[in-house]
């Protein structure tokens, strides 16, 4: 799928997710096959996903995603992500209410960047 792209930077491997104008069915897809990358990586990754404002985190999406990022959490170092509404800021907060981790919004792709490459950040345990 041309909409998950890996990068390698700092020896760090990141996972580019782009959400943007996909509908459900489209984005269901993305994070089965982001499982299923991650799961064949099978070493600890960052992920930038980018959604855009029809990018809907709809019930059936919350559900998939909170089901496949449970079965590769052990492999995630850190999760940005950019382009949420303050309603998707909303979903984030119950979403890593349920995972127990603090995954991050960004205003830009720049800065979640910044943040996923910085040594001294986590997002495990609210830091």
């Amino acid at each position: 799928m041309g909409r998950i792209e890996k990068l390698t930077e700092d020896n760090k491997q990141i996972f580019v997710i782009d959400y943007s104008d996909c509908k459900e069915a489209e984005m269901i897809a993305l994070v089965l096959e982001l499982k299923k990358q991650m799961l064949s990586t099978n070493r600890p990754v960052m992920i930038l996903s980018i959604f855009s404002a029809k990018s809907y985190a709809t019930p059936k999406f919350m559900r998939e995603a909170e089901s496949s990022t449970r079965e590769v959490i052990h492999l995630i170092e850190k999760s940005a992500m950019v382009g949420l509404s303050k309603t998707k800021k909303m979903i984030l907060k119950g979403f890593n209410f349920l995972l127990k981790r603090n995954f991050k919004a960004f205003d830009t792709k720049e800065e979640a960047m910044v943040y996923l490459l910085d040594v001294n950040t986590s997002d495990k345990n609210g830091h």
